[in-house]
């Protein structure tokens, strides 16, 4: 399984929500299983399992087919995938949020280090 971000950071790291943080990194595109998994690193097997699961309770939907392989996409309209989308902003915005607190912290630290040297000299 793969390393989980912001979402599985605030909501736990679960396969369930490696698949759901997959989903929503990539709601504007549609995809087919076998490719979600490989990029979750998940079985196939275990990928169809979720993916089943989701689609029964209307997170995902079937959107079209190439070839033979069915291709799935984020429902934006239910309700709870709404929900989903924008718990995942925010968790964004608190990840860029820390981002920047970080950088502000560490260029006060290096402002300092520099004042030190310079009155060192």
């Amino acid at each position: 399984m793969r390393k989980g971000g912001a979402f599985c950071e605030t909501y736990g790291k679960s396969i369930r929500n490696t698949v759901l943080e997959y989903l929503l990194e990539n709601q504007a595109l549609d995809f087919a299983v076998g490719d979600m998994a490989r990029e979750v690193k998940i079985s196939r097997p275990k990928a169809y399992e979720i993916i089943g699961e989701l689609e029964k309770k209307g997170f995902v939907a079937k959107s079209r087919i190439i070839g033979k392989t069915q291709l799935y996409l984020l429902n934006k309209t239910n309700p709870r995938a709404k929900l989903l989308m924008k718990s995942f902003k925010e968790c964004l915005r608190l990840v860029a949020e820390e981002h920047l607190d970080n950088h502000a912290h560490s260029a006060v630290q290096s402002s300092r280090a520099g004042l030190a040297y310079a009155k060192s000299i």
